[in-house]
């Protein structure tokens, strides 16, 4: 059985990160709500199934973006100056209560090092300075480059997109169509874990366009389809992601969604 997941928002859902801790659960949100011009940021805890927080950390507002999430500590960027696409300060909220941990201005995250530290740089006039710099106090030190990193490992996994004129496009779309009795795709999101296979795909329909999950078994059993949106003006970016067992999905632009695979 697949367990299932869903929490609807009354905000859009902008962006969606998991934590890069490969043993964490939980999975970080961006919302905006735009007529308000107001940026909000969430926890779900997948292990428990539930909202953990939904908050606009002290310090964020319309531009706040999130850039990272890293054993625990959500890393945001502010744009003091809206009209250069620019990252000025950075910002770092915890997990696990959505709180202000600390800021630096002035600067902006290049990567995480390992489950403590970060890497940032700042402008000293037309070149940058780099620092490594503690997750959980913000307190900077010069950058060891022997300093102790993970084997890189893919954590998250991202769909291929396919489209008409590639060359795999039509073995896909007539398997889809086989396998929902008549649907014709226009644009096909393609994610495979064994002994799964995992579609997101867009159809025409009375000139809007309709978004379906369809996850369907090397035996060719059709294990499940939804819809996800319909009346669609144009066609979303990553519309599934899959960290271990979790496939995490949009529907309607505000609800967060997964399910287990077994």
């Amino acid at each position: 059985m697949l367990k299932v997941f869903s929490h609807k928002f009354p905000q859009n859902v902008w962006r969606i990160l998991p934590d890069s801790d490969p043993d964490s659960d939980l999975w970080a949100i961006e919302l905006r709500e735009v007529p308000a011009k107001k940026a909000s940021f969430a926890i779900i805890d997948l292990k428990e199934s539930k909202l953990k927080w939904h908050e606009s950390p002290e310090g964020t507002d319309w531009w706040t973006s999130l850039t990272a999430f890293s054993f625990g500590y959500l890393f945001l960027h502010n744009y003091r100056f809206p009209d250069l696409p620019q990252p000025t300060d950075l910002l770092t909220v915890s997990a696990d209560d959505g709180e202000l941990k600390w800021v630096l201005p002035n600067y902006l995250l290049v990567k995480s090092l390992n489950h403590k530290s970060i890497e940032v740089a700042t402008k000293v006039g037309d070149q940058f300075k780099y620092f490594k710099c503690e997750s959980k106090t913000g307190k900077l030190d010069a950058l060891d480059e022997n300093i102790y990193q993970p084997d890189s490992q893919v954590i998250l996994r991202e769909p291929v997109r396919y489209k008409e004129g590639n060359i795999y496009f039509d073995k896909l779309a007539t398997f889809i169509r086989e396998s929902t009795l008549g649907h014709q795709p226009v644009s096909i999101d393609y994610l495979e874990k064994r002994p799964f296979m995992m579609f997101s795909y867009y159809i025409y329909e009375q000139e809007k366009m309709l978004e379906y999950l369809l996850i369907v078994s090397d035996k060719m059993e059709r294990i499940y389809h939804e819809k996800l949106s319909e009346g669609r003006d144009g066609i979303g970016r990553s519309t599934i992601l899959l960290k271990g067992s979790r496939l995490v999905y949009l529907k309607n632009n505000n609800e967060f969604s997964s399910l287990t695979l077994p």
